[in-house]
């Protein structure tokens, strides 16, 4: 029922390691052109980054706390399929308790250029530029997002099941796919389930995960290049700007 997340943030303990792998698989459609950005763990403050890929083409940056209380935390993984995940974990216990883990998961578009993990411990500074080539700053102190060069975020310092992943872009200057939260698996992993994208003008329009999602053994990937995307669009929806 759940995918597998390939890859492991070594700032957490070897069990929390464990607890991310479970939700996003590798891919191949989209595979990323080049070779990924790799960097070593290093942290700021008490926020640590890594980036590396797979090898099927597709790159991450990974960002999490030195610090898990009781593996309690909430951590972000970016992709170059244009996905950002918001993990959280409520708690040890066994592996296979869905009610331990959640996922929280935005898509955006175009995704034009390659990631980009930035961490300066001179300055004090983290941030991510994602393969849409929006920057997202990190506070070094908690490891949380705090702004987004592109958009509007809020998020909630609980990490709750009820705070449904605590990450809310309210606004975006491009195109994003809100794919939604659930708890124990990826939310994009339902084919029946919905997404909703928003372009920048804050038009919306929610169509089945089986339209934009591609489901084998278990796995699951996006259908389309950005190009197919648009064209996707026009017709499934037209009151939308892509802007691409």
């Amino acid at each position: 029922m759940r995918t597998i997340l390939a890859l492991a943030l070594l700032a957490l303990p070897l069990t929390a390691s464990a607890q991310l792998r479970k939700y996003r698989p590798e891919f191949s459609l989209l595979a990323a052109g080049g070779a990924c950005p790799r960097v070593a763990p290093s942290h700021v403050d008490d926020t640590q980054g890594y980036a590396d890929g797979f090898g099927s083409g597709k790159c991450y940056v990974s960002i999490g706390s030195m610090s898990t209380n009781n593996l309690i935390y909430r951590a972000y993984s970016f992709f170059s399929d244009g996905l950002l995940m918001v993990f959280s974990s409520y708690g040890d216990g066994e592996d296979s308790n869905p009610n331990l883990t959640s996922a929280r998961e935005f898509f955006f578009y175009p995704r034009a250029g390659a990631l980009a993990l930035e961490m300066n411990k001179a300055a004090g500074t983290v941030a991510v530029v994602m393969a849409d080539g929006g920057r997202v700053h990190i506070d070094p102190a908690t490891a949380q997002i705090k702004a987004l060069d592109r958009g509007t975020v809020t998020v909630s310092p609980r990490i709750d099941p009820a705070e449904r992943g605590g990450v809310e872009i309210t606004g975006y200057a491009g195109l994003m796919l809100d794919a939604g939260f659930r708890m124990g698996e990826s939310p994009s992993g339902r084919p029946e389930a919905n997404s909703t994208f928003r372009d920048a003008q804050g038009h919306l329009c929610t169509l089945k995960n089986k339209e934009l999602f591609a489901y084998a053994n278990g796995e699951h990937e996006l259908k389309f290049t950005d190009a197919q995307l648009v064209v996707f669009l026009k017709t499934r929806c037209p009151n939308l700007t892509p802007g691409f």
